[in-house]
């Protein structure tokens, strides 16, 4: 029985902005397969959010291809979750996740109560949000919500952009591994671009640092069917030494 082909595939990819000399991305190589966390860091500027903006459509290479083997295979098979939330103020919580049922005509309205309910519960969220504003929640609760309101697009590939780096350390974690969850439950495929690298090796089936506009350096962490690793435990210090050794090699080199 031969193996399901990735979920996204990544060939030769290059973009520079007008102007520049050198290429943000350069001869860029990638596939993600259904259910993995891949993981990119890097220094600033490396390039690692333009990837992001390519994948998700917000940016047009200059060569080469990206392929998505999504069951619509559409860009509105992608959530993309930035670092601050974009929930629109003037509408409440349910106003914000109705949004998927108003821009995508064909979502079924009738499990929308349902939908948000399943995923309120599974980011412990209170069913009593559904009627506060964004203003009215803390900054852990707006990134939940956030979070839900890529879900409610029932996206197959999610783009995450430091979504967890500006909340206290505890609803950082909490949220790391809510998130891990709903991708396991779910069945679903990120790519999280991040500085922190803890946050790749707990959360990561593969880690990859960027520099010169390529995933310079891959590290494999866990299969999808194997169990997470315990923060403080011998083998998440080992991954996080390797990442480290590597990071600072590639940076001052």
């Amino acid at each position: 029985m031969s193996a399901a082909p990735p979920l996204l595939t990544i060939e030769n990819l290059c973009f520079d902005f007008d102007g520049q000399s050198e290429k943000t991305v350069n001869a860029l190589e990638l596939s993600v397969k259904k259910g993995e966390i891949v993981c990119i860091l890097g220094a600033s500027g490396c390039g690692k959010t333009t990837v992001l903006n390519l994948i998700a459509g917000l940016l047009k290479p200059k060569s080469g291809s990206i392929n998505l083997q999504t069951e619509s295979g559409k860009r509105n098979s992608i959530g993309y979750i930035f670092q601050s939330d974009a929930l629109f103020p003037w509408r409440t919580v349910e106003g914000n996740l109705k949004l998927a049922f108003d821009i995508n005509g064909k979502l079924d309205r009738s499990k929308a109560k349902e939908t948000m309910q399943l995923y309120l519960s599974m980011f412990h969220l209170n069913p009593h949000v559904l009627s506060k504003y964004p203003t009215q929640l803390s900054g852990g609760m707006r990134q939940r919500v956030s979070i839900i309101q890529s879900l409610m697009f029932d996206p197959e590939l999610l783009l995450l952009d430091e979504p967890f780096s500006a909340l206290d350390y505890y609803t950082k974690l909490s949220l790391e591994e809510e998130f891990c969850n709903l991708v396991k439950e779910k069945n679903k495929s990120a790519i999280l671009v991040t500085h922190d690298i803890e946050e790749a090796v707990s959360m990561g089936t593969r880690a990859f640092i960027m520099s010169g506009g390529k995933l310079a350096k891959e590290f494999h962490i866990r299969k999808k069917s194997e169990a997470d690793i315990t923060r403080g435990s011998e083998e998440f210090a080992k991954h996080y030494r390797e990442i480290w050794s590597e990071l600072k090699t590639i940076i001052s080199g």
